[in-house]
């Protein structure tokens, strides 16, 4: 007899490859959607804007349950930067945006709140220490400055990824019928 894998209360069971790459498509197109759409630029900061991208990466996580969040993350967060006029930010963000996703599926897949609260936390830190390293190596000048507005989106996102937690996994639930 085959030995089963126990299933997490929180991933979604494994689905088809097919399911996957649609899945993560879908989930790519929803992250720039939010990240270019829902964007507010932030007053006295250059370099930033606030954003719900955040949060969409860590649902994405919980939706897709697989390691490809990271490009779906990385890749819609970078077409934001594309279409928006900050070209000089696309490599950093999919690199960064990218970093976030496989951080919040590693969290995720541990199976609870308290798990993917640690990743909601760890991905934000990245997203602010990334961009303000980002922007020192890149003009030197004003990487502090950017620091403030990044901590406030970062917060944002926290607060929303982890209201969206519950509603997120039932929604799971109900897309991969589980």
């Amino acid at each position: 007899m085959a030995q089963q894998t126990p299933r997490s209360p929180v991933l979604p069971p494994a689905q088809s490859r097919t399911q996957v790459i649609v899945m993560a498509a879908l989930l790519t197109a929803l992250i720039f959607v939010v990240t270019r759409f829902l964007g507010i630029p932030m007053p006295g900061d250059a370099f930033g804007w606030l954003n719900l991208g955040d949060s969409s990466i860590a649902a994405s996580a919980l939706l897709l349950g697989h390691p490809l969040v990271a490009l779906a993350a990385g890749l819609g967060s970078a077409l934001s930067n594309l279409t928006s006029g900050h070209l000089i930010f696309a490599p950093a963000t999919f690199i960064i945006k990218g970093s976030m996703g496989y951080i919040l599926y590693l969290c995720a897949k541990k199976g609870s709140f308290a798990w993917f609260a640690l990743g909601v936390f760890l991905a934000e830190a990245v997203m602010v220490v990334g961009y303000t390293l980002y922007i020192f190596f890149l003009v030197d000048v004003g990487a502090l400055a950017s620091v403030p507005g990044n901590l406030f989106q970062a917060a944002a996102n926290c607060v929303l990824a982890l209201l969206l937690y519950v509603p997120i996994v039932k929604l799971r639930g109900v897309l991969w019928q589980q």
